[in-house]
């Protein structure tokens, strides 16, 4: 009788533990919201950048773009197409513009992205029209946190490396670095790095920002995450930082 009681007793101890585990993961597994048509404007509008990669924008354009939003987190996509550094063409951060511009649509964050190929790069030269307009959208939308999106070769180690100046760049809100590697990490962005870029050498628009006062993080972000294909395993990693980030979005806007 007693090896009886002992058995229930262990079944009981069981279901309890089976219980609990079940109740905390329905607590903490979030419904997915991303949809398939988002990845798909994505692939729609890069082809847009791809074909203005290399090309100087026409004398009656600007060469980048600024949308409006109404959620206090900037993003910006300075690389979005190649620009000039020290007399040379570098490549675009592929997949960066129509990254901005897709958070813009379903965030309502504000975005500043460059269109055609960047007569000086924004990302390096202290005076050029893109940082001049920059430091214009500062002072009137005066974000709670700046985001500066750039792609990583696909062959890096990481899926997401974040620039922090080694720890400078947040200001004293290491709060929001924390909960962005914390949601992209949930997202499936498991393999992290810190500070392998770390926005500081040069004229950075991570440096640019904090210097006013406000957070930057320079988030470099493994190309594999960037380059969606439909049907492909791309297309489900990009969906995976795309809600992520609108999850970060989503969370510093309450």
């Amino acid at each position: 009788m007693r090896i009886h009681k002992t058995a229930l007793y262990f079944f009981l101890i069981i279901l309890c533990i089976a219980t609990n585990a079940s109740a905390q993961s329905s607590n903490t597994t979030q419904r997915a919201f991303v949809e398939p048509a988002y990845i798909d404007s994505m692939i729609h509008h890069e082809k847009y950048f791809t074909a203005n990669e290399k090309t100087l924008a026409p004398n009656n354009k600007s060469w980048f773009v600024f949308e409006s939003g109404t959620k206090p987190i900037l993003f910006i996509a300075g690389h979005a197409t190649a620009q000039t550094r020290e007399g040379r063409i570098k490549g675009a951060d592929g997949g960066t513009g129509s990254l901005a511009i897709e958070l813009n649509k379903l965030s309502k964050v504000p975005v500043l992205y460059t269109t055609y190929q960047s007569p000086q790069d924004p990302n390096f030269y202290t005076e050029s029209a893109f940082r001049d307009t920059l430091a214009k959208i500062i002072d009137i939308v005066k974000p709670l946190l700046v985001i500066d999106l750039h792609a990583s070769n696909s062959s890096r180690p990481y899926d997401v490396d974040y620039g922090t100046m080694n720890g400078k760049s947040f200001l004293n809100r290491i709060d929001f670095l924390d909960n962005l590697k914390s949601i992209l990490y949930k997202e499936g962005l498991v393999s992290q790095s810190q500070d392998y870029f770390p926005a500081e050498k040069n004229n950075t628009i991570t440096k640019f920002i904090s210097s006013k006062g406000i957070p930057c993080i320079q988030l470099e972000i493994n190309g594999n995450y960037l380059s969606p294909e439909k049907g492909s395993i791309y297309a489900q990693k990009t969906a995976q930082l795309l809600q992520g980030l609108m999850r970060m979005i989503n969370s510093l806007s309450k």
